[in-house]
């Protein structure tokens, strides 16, 4: 009856272990009970489910520019069983692009369809969820009011990295938002004429420099945001994005969370190799042309409201410091690498630049606790 519909799987307990959710449902949706038994049901249907079986509301949304961590994120998350984490799950990014299809729908009724579906994808199934964390097509960006006009009270992050090392990565293999049709003329800013005339490499840098500029207006207007700087990866994870989420790690989930950050993150049978300056090797001159012309400035305005929020917060002793490194890519350079005596003198001085009393001995006491852990982990 023109009524958009919903297809149905049954997951029973599975954990979503793949990196991305619709790596879990294109497997699943072939098994042969799947096949069989799979079924559609009016949209609807979701809003009676919800009633009967609310699920977990989202803890957490994730927001990125595209190649630059999150799926880190989600992994270092999804570490943790009581955590339910959904990577980029397409019918989400359908459901916040309803607009599309259905231009008449007010927003209250988006917001209404977006709260029923999440409710279907937030079910407890295994007994042990307790939270629900979603991380979001890079171009949903656009689309924070309305997640956030459904979940007002949850927390969001936007994840960015340096722009040519974004754009040499999705020049090299794009993502799929990024292939020129895929996003209608008006989310892209350009117009049909443009876009058709227009090199696929300078198109990808005008889209990344889009969703990075819409990232800076939030972050700049919308509470419960946070930015993170891929430089701040993975530490970041455990010390600043658990805690702007609400969950406290033990230290035995914080060991959990931090041995998933060894993996890659997309390839997770690999170990992690860093590939920033490979990237930044293959870099042509005219990938460093388009990066700097259309994305540079809105990563320039994210990062000084990153540090400038970084400065309002209240600094106490050597947990106040730790984050002032690992929130400062500058401060984090200077220090890496320094012999012990070099690294205690420059610490010290970098805390009391910042207006933290960080004395050298207290240095010095972290340092060997630290190396006492890690003697007991046998690394």
């Amino acid at each position: 009856g023109g009524e958009p519909g919903v297809e149905w799987l049954y997951l029973g307990g599975r954990p979503l272990e793949e990196p991305f959710f619709e790596e879990t449902i294109f497997f699943e949706a072939q098994t042969p009970f799947n096949t069989l038994f799979r079924f559609r049901t009016p949209l609807g249907m979701l809003e009676e489910w919800r009633a009967a079986s609310p699920g977990l509301k989202p803890a957490g949304f994730i927001l990125h520019l595209s190649r630059c961590g999150s799926t880190l994120i989600t992994r270092m998350l999804g570490a943790l069983s009581e955590n339910l984490v959904l990577s980029e799950p397409d019918v989400v990014d359908r459901m916040l692009r309803a607009h599309e299809i259905a231009p008449g729908a007010p927003l209250e009724l988006r917001a209404a369809w977006l709260k029923s579906l999440m409710s279907a994808l937030g079910q407890v199934r295994t007994g042990r969820e307790r939270r629900l964390f979603l991380k979001l097509d890079p171009r949903n960006v656009v689309e924070l009011p309305l997640l956030l006009r459904a979940f007002p009270e949850t927390p969001w992050i936007f994840v960015y990295r340096d722009p040519v090392e974004v754009l040499v990565s999705n020049v090299r293999k794009g993502a799929r938002f990024l292939t020129p049709g895929i996003l209608s003329p008006e989310i892209a800013r350009l117009d049909a004429g443009q876009i058709a005339a227009m090199e696929e490499d300078e198109y990808a840098a005008r889209v990344l420099g889009m969703i990075a500029e819409t990232a800076a207006g939030h972050a700049a207007s919308t509470p419960g945001g946070l930015l993170i700087e891929y430089r701040q990866l993975p530490e970041a994870v455990a010390d600043g994005i658990a805690p702007h989420f609400g969950l406290q790690l033990t230290a035995a989930q914080e060991v959990q969370v931090r041995e998933a950050a060894r993996a890659d993150a997309k390839r997770p049978s690999r170990p992690f190799a860093p590939d920033s300056e490979g990237k930044r090797r293959e870099a042509t001159p005219r990938i460093r042309e388009l990066a700097e012309r259309w994305i540079t400035p809105h990563y320039v305005r994210l990062e000084e409201m990153r540090l400038a929020a970084l400065r309002r917060r209240p600094a106490s002793g050597l947990s106040g410091f730790r984050q002032l490194v690992l929130d400062s890519p500058a401060l984090f350079e200077r220090l890496c690498g320094l012999d012990r005596e070099a690294f205690l003198r420059a610490a010290t001085e970098a805390a009391a630049q910042a207006g933290m009393a960080v004395a050298p001995e207290e240095l010095e006491q972290a340092l060997a606790a630290a190396r006492a852990e890690r003697a007991e982990r046998h690394l």
